[in-house]
């Protein structure tokens, strides 16, 4: 007597997977080749974004803003006991017309600068490009200061408008010419 072994059920999950219909595996070969395209798009795109002129104008906005801010503060600020040093640093931050008039009233300036009753220190509150002349290396920014004398609070803060040229040089930007705009307000 021979017995036999009672049939399994088949279980479909034990067979290896029937492969893909054709069309299924076609569609999944143009579903991966339109999605390595549109990769390649995309990042041709953002090469072109990231080195496109709409860059170099920011870039150029930003970095001109940033200096007049720096120009305003060094310029507005005076050590009353180191006139030459106060003078150096605006000296440092400006250049052409504005640079040659701090050279040639060197000396005008050192003696205001020592009769100030005080230190003063400025502060930027705000400051914006109004143009930008990306090719002429150019641009005027106003900046909002408020400049405070060393006086222990004696002497309430002046607010003021500064026009700030600047000029793209070898060594950055750097200020052409200061204007007041409107009067000092205290």
């Amino acid at each position: 007597m021979t017995t036999h072994a009672p049939e399994r059920p088949t279980d479909d999950s034990e067979q290896p997977p029937a492969p893909p219909p054709e069309r299924i595996r076609r569609a999944l070969s143009i579903a991966v080749a339109v999605g390595a395209v549109l990769v390649l798009v995309a990042g041709v795109l953002w090469i072109v974004a990231a080195t496109s002129g709409t860059t170099r104008l920011a870039e150029d906005r930003d970095a001109a803003l940033v200096a007049a801010r720096q120009a305003a503060t060094t310029v507005t600020s005076v050590d009353k006991n180191d006139a030459d040093g106060t003078l150096a640093r605006w000296e440092s931050v400006a250049a052409d017309a504005q640079l040659d008039e701090f050279r040639t009233s060197h000396d005008q300036y050192a003696q205001m600068i020592g009769q100030f009753p005080a230190s003063a220190h400025g502060t930027v509150t705000d400051a914006a490009v109004g143009e930008l002349d990306q090719r002429a290396g150019t641009a005027r920014v106003i900046v909002g200061m408020d400049v405070a004398l060393d006086d222990g609070g004696k002497t309430p803060p002046t607010r003021q408008r500064l026009q700030m040229q600047m000029k793209r040089t070898d060594d950055g930007w750097k200020v052409v010419k200061i204007a007041p705009v409107g009067g000092a307000t205290g």
